[in-house]
């Protein structure tokens, strides 16, 4: 594998000559393996109701929230089990071979969730899946980091965060032209979705004979091998508390993070849940009965006209799927602008002025979205507000993290921050699970959640500034 070109790249464009084909091949890359995580994210969010339904029959439909909060956190604790892992891994061995590991281990197990034959082997399989892509995220991040000149940096990484949108945006697509409640030759709609995610594992072709390994990392390898003193390892996570300003920043890094995974885990994405709701409450409204759920509807529909209550009940499982896939879909395009516009404001303004405006803005939509959507209708509108809203966090936090450690501690010290919080934050599904269940659905739910935007602006004064300074070795 060629290792000199991002050096000259770097050098090339620090002369002010412009960006090298290597830097490109490094931003395809990463950008890829971020896009296909954000697809593969979007894509079980969009199935796994459906999934847990078809996995967990004969179940009472009452604890399919807690069955999907469970699944959910388990997701989660496999990202942060996989950052930790793997981020002790990119600063040791490269990360190059990281990526290549990760995606193959994501790619793998999102097949095989397209094979579970119960709901504990479906949720096993995403926690495997989880490891990966919470791998790929601190690998993929390290490298344009490290790769790009510093004046092209906030950008590149932007541009990788913008990815993960259109990832979303492709698995919102999958989904409309597979309904995830339909049936396909045979296969419920939910498994054939997951069987798209075997794709990304093309990406080890162009990783393995396109990508460098960024020149900081070389040195900094190198430097090791040479003085191998104690506490100068790569890789080492003891060194990040031992250093009293790198353990500030970990904890400062871990909250900020905690608060951006919350709100999209525990709110953002629920919204499939959400319009489902709301568009069986237009169908209770209009067949004029109480009922528990749309099946239970479809029947006293049944016994008022005389009706077959199939067809209907197909039909009304065919509308609510048309209006999540467009509203998530949708969702992800406000997504799209989000992320690029905090970078922007944290390139401009600073990170910390950033920050608190990802989280005001987040918090604000929630409330209007979970507290106003009344109609199916309402998805064109709210939900790209709400994707725009509670995603911009994640285009300050890909520029943050990074510039708060060495070389030699990047991935292990992104992957503490990231992966942490995420084991944290694995328990706010199953909490809103719960929630929803006693609060009398996710709306209530996701509103009193929305404080853990509140968090965030208290710990932001706190953050140090690293607007304008160079990248550490």
């Amino acid at each position: 594998m060629a290792t000199g070109g991002a050096a000259q790249g770097a050098e090339t464009d620090a002369a002010g000559l412009g960006l090298t084909r290597a830097h490109g091949w490094i931003l395809l890359a990463a950008a890829l393996g971020w896009l296909f995580d954000a697809m593969d994210q979007r894509l079980f969010i969009l199935a796994r109701t459906p999934a847990l339904r078809d996995l967990a029959a004969g179940a009472d439909p009452a604890t399919l929230p807690t069955l999907a909060g469970w699944a959910t956190a388990l997701f989660i604790a496999g990202w942060a089990t996989g950052g930790l892992v793997f981020g002790l891994v990119g600063d040791r061995y490269g990360r190059v071979r990281t990526m290549a590991l990760t995606i193959l281990m994501y790619s793998v197990f999102t097949g095989l969730s397209g094979l579970a034959r119960s709901w504990p082997e479906f949720a096993a399989y995403r926690f495997l899946c989880g490891m990966g892509i919470g791998g790929e995220y601190a690998a993929g991040v390290a490298l344009v980091a490290e790769a790009m000149p510093a004046r092209f940096r906030p950008i590149a990484l932007g541009m990788v965060q913008a990815a993960s949108s259109i990832g979303a945006i492709l698995g919102s697509a999958l989904s409309l032209l597979v309904g995830p409640q339909s049936r396909v030759g045979g296969w419920e709609g939910w498994r054939i979705l997951f069987f798209f995610g075997v794709i990304p594992s093309v990406l080890l072709v162009l990783i393995r004979f396109r990508v460098p390994e960024p020149d900081r990392w070389l040195r900094a390898r190198d430097e090791a091998r040479r003085d191998p003193k104690p506490g100068r390892e790569l890789g080492d996570v003891r060194a990040i508390f031992a250093d009293p300003v790198l353990r500030r920043r970990s904890l400062i890094g871990m909250a900020l993070g905690m608060v951006g995974q919350v709100g999209l885990w525990s709110i953002g994405l629920y919204t499939p849940e959400l319009v489902r709701d709301v568009v069986f409450q237009e169908h209770r409204r209009e067949v004029a009965v109480e009922a528990a759920n749309l099946d239970d509807l479809a029947r006293a529909w049944a016994a008022k006209t005389g009706d077959d209550p199939a067809p209907k009940l197909a039909e009304w499982k065919a509308e609510a799927d048309r209006h999540v896939g467009r509203g998530t879909l949708l969702q992800d395009v406000g997504s799209f602008f989000g992320a690029p516009f905090c970078t922007w404001i944290a390139v401009r303004f600073g990170r910390r002025k950033a920050f608190a405006t990802a989280y005001a803005m987040a918090m604000a939509s929630v409330w209007l979205v979970f507290g106003g959507m009344s109609r199916g209708a309402d998805v064109d509108w709210m939900l790209p507000l709400l994707g725009f809203c509670t995603c911009g966090i994640f285009g300050v936090i890909v520029v943050y993290l990074p510039e708060l450690y060495p070389t030699r501690l990047r991935t292990t010290g992104m992957g503490f921050c990231y992966n942490i919080a995420r084991y944290l934050t694995a328990a706010a599904p199953v909490l809103l699970g719960r929630l929803a269940a006693g609060a009398g659905g996710y709306s209530r739910a996701a509103i009193l959640m929305s404080f853990i935007y509140v968090l965030g602006l208290a710990v932001v004064p706190f953050a140090p500034e690293t607007r304008g300074r160079p990248l550490p070795d």
